[in-house]
């Protein structure tokens, strides 16, 4: 009878055992799934200000940015490419929004993506832009649809 009795004991305290580790292990998913967050919030907004600092801090790209968003074809082959390559960044950033919203890593609706279809809506430059490089799009469906739903419309 005793061997039973310290059986059952350490049947239950295995157990208990068990119950603390499942316990252990979800708050550090929860932890881990925090940092993640934390660490996609804060690569977003790194992002964001290295790419603004593009206008900011240099009055030529600035202009070109200006001149290409109304009229791309106000723009030489170089600021062309410049200008291309500032409206690729800009993409990019957005589908990598979308991909953490879509993946679950960030809750936090980011505005970036919003502001980024309304300036392709209301810019000359922006949708040609979109126009050009349709045939070349390999990045997230929903956030092209969102783009060009006005270009459709409005041309």
């Amino acid at each position: 009878m005793k061997a039973k009795k310290i059986n059952t004991w350490v049947g239950l305290i295995a157990n208990a055992g068990v119950v603390g580790g499942l316990v252990f292990v979800g708050y550090e998913v929860q932890q881990n799934t925090t940092q993640m967050r934390a660490e996609a919030a804060y690569s977003i907004n790194e992002a964001l200000s290295i790419h603004n600092s593009a206008i900011y801090n240099d009055s030529v790209f600035a202009d070109i940015v200006v001149r290409g968003d109304e009229d791309l074809s106000s723009l030489n082959p170089v600021e062309q490419r410049q200008y291309f390559a500032f409206q690729y960044d800009r993409i990019n950033l957005a589908i990598y929004v979308l991909d953490l919203e879509d993946d679950g890593i960030s809750e936090i609706h980011f505005p970036y993506v919003d502001r980024l279809v309304q300036d392709f809506h209301r810019s000359p430059g922006l949708q040609e832009f979109l126009k050009l490089v349709e045939d070349e799009w390999v990045g997230h469906p929903e956030l092209y649809e969102r783009l060009r739903i006005r270009n459709e419309r409005g041309n």
